[in-house]
Formats: structure tokens, C-alpha cells, sequence
């Protein structure tokens, strides 16, 4: 089935179905919905790109009802384009919530094995990854650019499970929707970085001298492999942030623009076993 959209008590979302044989709820959000207006109308949940801070919250608190949730049970990290992974606790709950500037600093990974621990991300281009791996009931979100990927985010993610006891051949992995290769251009210097890492990688399409396009949802889906993650536990989406702007927020597109917002969760109940 893969990622479908639902729509929720008060906004609509995407989501992933098949993930609630876990006991994991995930979403990420839509432009629709919210409170901000103008440049960020409706849902922006971006607390750092100079929307009213109040609109901000209220819409955050739109959305994370949808999973009957709230800002005091989540965590974000401050996304510095880098590859920093931090395993965090309900101790560090609030995080990034109510403050941008309290958020876990230099980092653009979160995993947690704390039930009712929330994580979020926020996006307008950039690639989502959504981990879960039952061995040790750890949930993960990684916020993968063109940087964090050709520098490999996946791998410090995994390599935070394999420390914790978990395994790539385990996990599960959701790749949110981002900008798609049919709109994301980018010049050599950014081929070259990648072919520096990959040898031919299919993901890197020249289109005219000097000229790119780039796949960042196949790169992952490759680093996702190359670590063992096997094909079978690992579920994409050809949504695309620029084509879609209906339903998405894009950098690219419109420069001062809102953030989507990644979110998961896993919840201890019996019927999934604790």
C-alpha cells in the first residue's frame, strides 16, 4: 500500500498503514489546515523561518492531535545539514517544541526506545527517513539534504541501532515525500560530490553541460541497501514537494516558504506486545 493520505480530525495528513502492525504511528504533514497565513498559509510548522511563533504552535498542536499527541511529548533536533545521530529520552522531552533555539543542537538524527516519545523533523525539500527496528522497539527520524546524504546519514543512523542492539536487516524504513528528480537540478559541483562517493550513481542524471538531476529518495534507497537493509522493509513514495504544491511546501519553489513536519511515535500497548 505504501504511503497513502487520510484525512484526519483537522488536517489532512500522509501516513503509512502498514506501520501500525508495530504499534508505530507516522505522518507527515500537508500545507492544509492551519492557522499561518501569507507566505506559510496554512500549516507551516517551521518554527525558525519567520512565522508568527503562536501561529506556529497552534498548528503544531493541529497536527500532533491527529495522533493524540502533544508538543510536551515530542522531540526535535535544530537540522544542520550534517550527520549527527542522538539517541534521546523522555528526559529531553520539549525540545525543539516550544523554542527552536532549545532544540538538539547539531544534529539531523533523533532515535528513541522511550514509548510515548514523539519525534519530529520539519521539511520543504529535503528527504524524511523514518526508522523502526522491532529487535529493540526503537523508533528513528533522519532529515536527509543533498548533503546529509552524500555524506551518509544512513549509516550513522544504523550504525546508532547496531550500538543499541538492533541490526539493518531488522529495521524498517519509510522514505518520506521530498522534491522528486523531476525538478531537482543541481550543478556540477553537487554531481561531483556524489559521483566522488558512488561509483556511477543511477540516481545522478546529466541533463545539459553542467546540469543534473538528482534522485535524493533512490540515493537513500541505495545507502539503505548498501547497509543491509533489506528491499522488502523499506517503503518510498514518488511525491514530489515542488510538483505537489497543493500538498507540500518547497524551498525551492517559493524561497520564503513554510515546513512540513515529520512525526513518529510508538505506543506500549498489549496488543503489540509492550
Amino acid at each position: 500500500m505504501g504511503w497513502v493520505l487520510v484525512q484526519g480530525k483537522n488536517t489532512p495528513y500522509w501516513t503509512v498503514p502498514e506501520w501500525a502492525k508495530f504499534g508505530v504511528k507516522l505522518g507527515f504533514s500537508t500545507v492544509q489546515g492551519g492557522q499561518s497565513t501569507g507566505s506559510y498559509s496554512s500549516l507551516n510548522l517551521g518554527l525558525h523561518v519567520n512565522d508568527d511563533p503562536e501561529k506556529v504552535l497552534d498548528n503544531r498542536k493541529l497536527f500532533l492531535a491527529e495522533f493524540d499527541c502533544s508538543p510536551d511529548d515530542c522531540i526535535a533536533a535544530e537540522q544542520v545539514h550534517g550527520t549527527v545521530v542522538q539517541i534521546v529520552t523522555s528526559k529531553q522531552k520539549k525540545r525543539g517544541m516550544y523554542n527552536w533555539a532549545d532544540s538538539i543542537p547539531g544534529c539531523d538524527g533523533l532515535l528513541t526506545a522511550d514509548s510515548s516519545v514523539g519525534l519530529m523533523a520539519f521539511f520543504a525539500d529535503c528527504v524524511p527517513l523514518y526508522f523502526y527496528c522491532p529487535e529493540i522497539k526503537m523508533i528513528g527520524l533522519a532529515h536527509a539534504g543533498w548533503r546529509g546524504t552524500v555524506n551518509n546519514i544512513v549509516k550513522e543512523m544504523l550504525n546508532k541501532l547496531k550500538s543499541a542492539g538492533g541490526s539493518a536487516t531488522g529495521c524498517h524504513v519509510a522514505i518520506g515525500p521530498s522534491i522528486g528528480a523531476c525538478c531537482y537540478q543541481v550543478n556540477r559541483d553537487v554531481a561531483e560530490a556524489f559521483g566522488e562517493k558512488f561509483k556511477n550513481p543511477y540516481f545522478l542524471t546529466e541533463t545539459e553541460q553542467g546540469k543534473f538531476y538528482l534522485d535524493l529518495k533512490e540515493a537513500n534507497k541505495y545507502l539503505l541497501l548498501s547497509e543491509g537493509v533489506l528491499p522488502e522493509n523499506i517503503i518510498s513514495t514518488d511525491l514530489c514537494t515542488f510538483c505537489q504544491a497543493e500538498y507540500f511546501y518547497s524551498f525551492r519553489r517559493a524561497q520564503v516558504t513554510g515546513r512540513m513536519a515529520a512525526f513518529i511515535i510508538r505506543e506500549e500497548c498489549k496488543q503489540h506486545g509492550g
